[in-house]
């Protein structure tokens, strides 16, 4: 019988969720889950000494006081930096991912590629290890083990996806601005963007909340991007940049992850 254990890290002013399914119950399975833990909670506190714009020392700090070292020797810096400017010249500036001049709005995502690349995908060593997921506060990736039928499942209102490989990052507006823009029938409200690489699934369904459903659709065709979002008139659900319009009042739960 599968089981599923789950252990939560706060870090980065966020939860990470650590989802494990084991092919059947062991004694050992708990130790896997505690061991990994403890490593991806201690890389992870490097990671927010090392990027955080509220540490004075961090490389995102001193970029912000002009100094470019970060973008000459650290190349984690140089990725944050070179996707910035992609994203700036796709979307023509409608998404703005610096904090005084520095992008830490990848970071988070960035974060959790390389926690789920160097301590979630290892654990397929272990023969009971069926399948992994990181989470953090709208973005999650998935894996499970390729000689198994298993796979994640995400529920929406709009579509289930059943995930075995890949990245979704979801994003909304918040009450405040939906309620500015409650006449603005291309005020997009939520929408979810599936994908392989996180940090690009990120990019994008943030790059769609400010863009507007007419803008960010171009960007769908022309990106060939798979997803769904929701307005203030109508809902879309896209695949490889295919748009299936309905005219929808309700709006999406992507909270959930739940195995199937």
């Amino acid at each position: 019988m599968t089981e599923f254990l789950t252990k939560t890290i706060n870090a980065m002013n966020i939860p990470f969720i650590i989802r494990l399914a084991f092919d059947h119950k062991d004694d050992k399975n708990e130790d896997i889950m505690i061991g990994t833990y403890e490593k991806m909670n201690r890389y992870l506190e490097q990671i927010d000494i090392q990027y955080s714009p509220f540490r004075d020392n961090s490389l995102v700090s001193r970029f912000q006081r002009g100094d470019k070292q970060p973008l000459l020797n650290s190349d984690a810096f140089k990725s944050f930096y070179s996707k910035t400017v992609v994203v700036g010249e796709l979307s023509n500036g409608s998404f703005e991912v610096y904090f005084n001049g520095a992008p830490t709005k990848l970071i988070k995502s960035w974060a959790i590629e390389q926690s789920f690349n160097k301590y979630l995908i290892p654990l397929f060593e272990n023969d009971n290890v069926i399948g992994i997921s990181l989470e953090g506060r709208g973005n999650a990736k998935f894996a499970v083990r390729p000689s198994t039928d298993f796979e994640w499942k995400i529920q929406t209102v709009l579509k289930d996806y059943n995930m075995r490989y890949g990245s979704i990052s979801t994003a909304k507006i918040d009450s405040r601005t939906k309620y500015l823009e409650k006449d603005q029938m291309d005020a997009i409200q939520e929408l979810a963007v599936v994908g392989n690489d996180l940090m690009d699934t990120d990019i994008w369904a943030n790059v769609g909340i400010v863009a507007g459903t007419e803008k960010f659709t171009d960007l769908i065709q022309s990106s060939y991007l798979s997803g769904m979002l929701i307005d203030n008139e109508e809902s879309i659900i896209f695949a490889e940049g295919v748009l299936n319009r309905h005219h929808n009042e309700k709006t999406l739960n992507l909270d959930k992850i739940r195995e199937k």
